[in-house]
């Protein structure tokens, strides 16, 4: 097994894609403000063609899976750590994939919106459902989505959720709406996420928009809502994964934020809280897919088949708190860890997924101007 691991959490490199996507700095120069880096681990030399090469992000996988998968069923992986951030990636392998060419990977994670536009490209492989008989363990609530319809070309790794993040020290109350980010007792004290779906997908929800319809309408009233606030002073700032420290450090009292920050934080810190609005939340997810290039795409099945065992997926969200895409995963925590299947940042209820929305697939023209908007509304 060989390994690259990367420096930076993987919601830290996510943040970091709006501003590329903004075009507001090349993807060398964003990385390196952002402090990437990489250290080889474990073994190399030759590869054979029964090696199973994947690209995922980093610490997004519990420490003895891979070793487990290689023991069991006799495939060599190569898994490397190396997906900076979704717009960067699709920047390195969109042109030898659109000429056909190798990019040395049989599985890339990226997040579901870049999916899309990979399959829409044509540039993902169909899944060979007859190697995948734990497909049918997915949940529902994910097998039908807008951009890949009944899970033809991809399948979810990990979900979160996104929501409010609060200090409940500084809020001096529990926080239940969208509405409670412009409460004047929080002025200044307030951060949004520069990940555009995140935040006009929250204003939306207020506005009493689902975002898997939204209109071009729909994202001016948001922005305009969002304008309005940062030019009143009651949001202080537009982040990446930093609000977490502040939420922490008690500089600010709420944010637009992550389940899995919240989750993996709140141990070591009880002021912290992560609240779905009344109003919805948005869920995100981080999809498996097989570059339409790879030549071992029995390989690639073998490697979903293993992870889709409710017992291999239990051992991922143990390791990283993150929502577990596989139907079972949450009976098996129950036995091993009853304390984190009761959760529900990690083990969401019946109840609680349905009130979660996702941010409708964009066209390339669509993804261009809804992200100029968004980043004059944040004065960018």
């Amino acid at each position: 097994m060989t390994v690259v691991r990367s420096m930076l959490t993987r919601r830290q490199f996510l943040s970091c894609s709006a501003w590329i996507a903004g075009g507001l700095a090349t993807s060398g120069s964003l990385l390196s403000a952002c402090g990437a880096g990489r250290t080889r681990v474990g073994g190399g030399g030759a590869e054979a063609a029964s090696t199973l090469r994947i690209s995922n992000w980093p610490l997004y996988i519990d420490a003895e899976s891979i070793g487990l998968f290689e023991k069991n069923t006799g495939i060599s992986v190569r898994y490397t750590e190396d997906v900076s951030d979704n717009n960067a990636y699709f920047a390195k392998i969109a042109a030898p994939l659109a000429e056909r060419h190798s990019i040395d990977r049989d599985i890339v994670v990226l997040t579901d919106w870049m999916v899309n536009r990979l399959i829409r490209l044509g540039y993902c492989a169909p899944l060979d459902d007859s190697l995948f008989p734990n497909k049918n363990r997915l949940v529902g609530d994910l097998r039908n989505v807008a951009f890949d319809p009944g899970r033809k070309y991809s399948m979810p790794w990990m979900s979160g959720m996104t929501g409010l993040a609060y200090n409940r020290r500084k809020t001096g109350r529990e926080l239940t709406s969208v509405g409670d980010l412009f409460d004047p007792a929080f002025k200044g004290q307030v951060t949004m996420q520069t990940e555009m779906r995140d935040t006009l997908g929250l204003m939306m929800l207020y506005q009493g928009v689902a975002p898997e319809h939204a209109t071009d309408a729909d994202v001016t009233a948001a922005c305009a809502l969002v304008t309005r606030y940062r030019e009143s002073g009651q949001i202080r700032a537009f982040t990446g994964t930093e609000y977490a420290e502040d939420l922490a450090t008690g500089n600010i009292a709420i944010a637009i934020g992550w389940s899995g920050d919240v989750a993996g934080l709140a141990g070591d810190n009880r002021d912290l809280r992560f609240a779905v609005p009344k109003e919805g939340g948005l869920l995100f997810s981080d999809c498996m897919f097989i570059p339409v290039t790879s030549h071992r795409v029995p390989l690639a099945m073998a490697w979903m088949n293993y992870v889709y065992q409710p017992s291999v997926s239990a051992r991922i969200v143990e390791a990283t708190r993150y929502i577990s895409p596989v139907e079972g995963t949450g009976a098996v925590l129950a036995q091993t860890d009853p304390a984190l299947a009761a959760d529900p940042l990690v083990n969401p209820p019946p109840e609680l997924r349905a009130r979660l929305h996702d941010f409708r697939p964009l066209a390339s023209d669509e993804e261009r101007r809804y992200t100029e908007m968004f980043y004059r509304a944040m004065g960018v």
